[in-house]
């Protein structure tokens, strides 16, 4: 009986134990559950200068792994430039004498530099993020913006030479800062007391905008780096003992370029000392660009009291100035290709033996010289308008899409030669001399071919052989049909069957009429460029992406980047029929927008397209080469199913 009694008792004991932990467990669960996501911001600072930047961290929590934060609306007040992500997750266990507690911290942060376009009392706005179709939203964050006032210590001017160009031309934007000498010592760089903490500049040429190129900016920097510590920082640059950019202490430059007499607000002569940052940048598409505005602040020597220098701080300012990269002028040849420069043409085709009729493949291959524009410029050329090809060739692929190899871009036509031909003749192509502002011309050397023509039956090509009568064949006799026919088998009904007759004719008709149908049905679809280019998008997006891998293991990443590009903008362009040329990221979002494919990998295209124009321009070591390629693969399986669908 008390051995009943005591197993009862240490079975409750057991269930009460594991009460407690479901119990446990089940408050964890619901604490997690009901941890909704949260968006928080915080920012370095809350009052800056005009031209100065700030940090902004976005934090989302509660949230494994979140999307990016949407930052629409924050372009009307700010420059945005991302600076990365990471996550924060967090779990831990704790057992304390027998009692569980666990801790799950879900937390990822995005780091972002803004950069105040205007003066004033301004708010940030919040930052938004989408979760499963609900949309979190931070709060607001205020920042005072200090104005540049009216002074004549330190003084900005901005100018470029020339201001109007063509694509391919070079010009120059030339930044000069003047200084007001050190009162008791006219002859002391002014700058040579702010040793400790040196004036900052802030211009956004530093690194060209999209559609202007320049050299690399680590070999313009370099020798103005300061010896001595007297100068500008400059933008977010910094050295370190192992890089010349990138590191915790910022970059000094020397820009000391002599001294010039202007007159201050008094009236009187002041012998300025003149600091210059010059740039020669070249431009590659056409559009109106905006330099600067660029600013500079910090404390200057304004005064001495005492034997010491009184400081005073301010801020300066040059306002921007617009460049004008003209278009080409119309009307235009209309063999004219976009070519906007030096390019050097070439033409080849395979095969070289065929003939009349059969398929030919031809392919142009322009090389860039050193005063050309970009090869995004290039399009295929309308070798149909010109006689001598369209005379012997029929052209089935009238608009190929180009592809870019290194500093090359190759276009591959369709062609058929109807008559015999001594094969194909010089290619006069267009492009356009901005030195001139004339069109020129230049030519391919002609593909010699053998062209015979096409085998033709002749009636006496026609072979057979008569067949013998069997026994039980009737032959008509003049003693009549039947005469001396022993064998009725032979004898059948000699009616004729009209339905018999009908049938077999419409039998006959309907398969030459199925034949004719399916033969004008592969020829159109053939001759469809449409349809062609949509069954050929996929293999060619995937080309691209292996030349991409073939290109990195050879440690090309910049032209790497424009082959992942290209193969997301070739592809998208297939699939919707648009050129390839000259599309942007605007234009791919514009194209995706009514497309079905997902908002996810809307936003994924896009993002990736900007970055790798950002690393265009900026140096390709900001974007990972090796992530791209992974994110373009993926993508482009993805885009073709979307697309397709539509």
């Amino acid at each position: 009986m008390s051995s009943r009694v005591q197993f009862d008792f240490r079975n409750r004991r057991y269930f009460f134990s594991a009460g407690i932990w479901l119990l446990v467990c089940l408050i964890g669960t619901a604490e997690l559950i009901a941890a909704a996501p949260e968006v928080r911001v915080v920012t370095s600072a809350e009052e800056i200068y005009v031209g100065d930047s700030i940090d902004y961290q976005v934090e989302v929590q509660n949230v494994e792994s979140p999307p990016r934060p949407d930052l629409s609306g924050f372009e009307e007040l700010f420059d945005v430039a991302a600076k990365g992500d990471s996550s924060r997750n967090q779990s831990s266990i704790t057992i304390i004498n027998g009692k569980v507690s666990q801790q799950n911290i879900l937390s990822h942060v995005f780091l972002y530099r803004l950069t105040p376009r205007i003066a004033g009392e301004l708010t940030i706005p919040p930052a938004k993020v989408s979760i499963e179709g609900k949309t979190y939203s931070s709060e607001e964050v205020p920042l005072k913006v200090i104005a540049a006032e009216e002074q004549d210590l330190v003084l900005m001017e901005m100018k470029v030479n020339p201001s109007q160009v063509y694509p391919t031309q070079p010009f120059t934007v030339t930044l000069r800062m003047l200084v007001q000498p050190v009162p008791n010592n006219p002859s002391l760089d002014p700058l040579t007391p702010l040793v400790q903490r040196p004036p900052h500049l802030q211009v956004n040429w530093v690194d060209p905008p999209a559609g202007l190129t320049a050299s690399d900016k680590q070999l313009w920097l370099q020798p103005m780096l300061s010896d001595d510590g007297v100068g500008f920082t400059l933008n977010d640059l910094s050295t370190r003992t192992d890089s010349f950019f990138g590191g915790s202490r910022a970059a000094v430059f020397n820009l000391m370029k002599g001294r010039e007499s202007r007159k201050n607000f008094e009236g009187k002569d002041v012998d300025y000392f003149v600091y210059e940052l010059s740039r020669t940048l070249t431009a590659e598409k056409s559009g109106e660009y905006a330099l600067g505005p660029a600013f500079v602040n910090g404390t200057f020597v304004a005064g001495v009291e005492r034997r010491e220098y009184r400081g005073r701080r301010l801020v300066a300012s040059s306002p921007a100035i617009k460049l004008e990269v003209r278009e080409v002028p119309s009307p235009r040849p209309p063999t004219y290709c976009g070519g906007i420069g030096e390019y050097r043409v070439t033409a080849s085709a395979s095969p070289m033996k065929l003939r009349v009729g059969d398929p030919l493949t031809l392919t142009l291959k322009f090389d860039r010289g050193n005063q050309a524009g970009s090869l995004d410029l290039i399009s295929a050329p309308g070798l149909a308008e010109i006689p001598e090809l369209a005379e012997n060739f029929d052209l089935i692929d009238k608009s190929p899409t180009g592809r870019v190899e290194g500093t090359s871009k190759l276009f591959t036509y369709a062609l058929r030669p109807k008559r015999l031909s001594s094969g194909v003749p010089p290619l006069s192509i267009s492009t356009f001399n901005p030195q001139s502002e004339q069109f020129e011309t230049i030519a391919t050397q002609p593909i010699p071919l053998e062209i015979t023509e096409a085998d033709r039956l002749s009636v006496g090509d026609i072979k057979g052989s008569l067949t013998t009568s069997s026994p039980a064949a009737i032959k008509s006799r003049a003693e009549g049909i039947f005469q001396n026919i022993t064998n009725l088998s032979a004898v059948r009904n000699q009616r004729v069957s009209l339905l018999s007759y009908v049938v077999a004719s419409g039998a006959v008709w309907g398969g030459a009429g199925v034949a004719i149908g399916l033969t004008a049905l592969l020829r159109r679809r053939n001759s469809d460029e449409r349809f062609v280019r949509r069954q050929q998008a996929r293999s060619n997006a995937q080309r691209r992406l292996s030349e991409a891998r073939s290109l990195t293991g050879k440690g090309d990443a910049k032209v790497a980047l424009r082959t992942l590009r290209a193969a997301l903008i070739g592809l998208i362009a297939d699939l919707k029929n648009r050129v390839a040329d000259g599309l942007t990221s605007a234009d791919v979002r514009e194209i995706l927008a009514g497309s079905s494919v997902t908002e996810e990998d809307r936003a994924a295209v896009i993002r990736l397209l900007e970055s790798i124009e950002s690393a265009e321009y900026g140096g390709a070591q900001s974007v990972q080469i090796e992530e791209a390629m992974g994110e373009t693969s993926r993508l482009i399986g993805r885009l073709a199913s979307g697309l397709e669908r539509a």
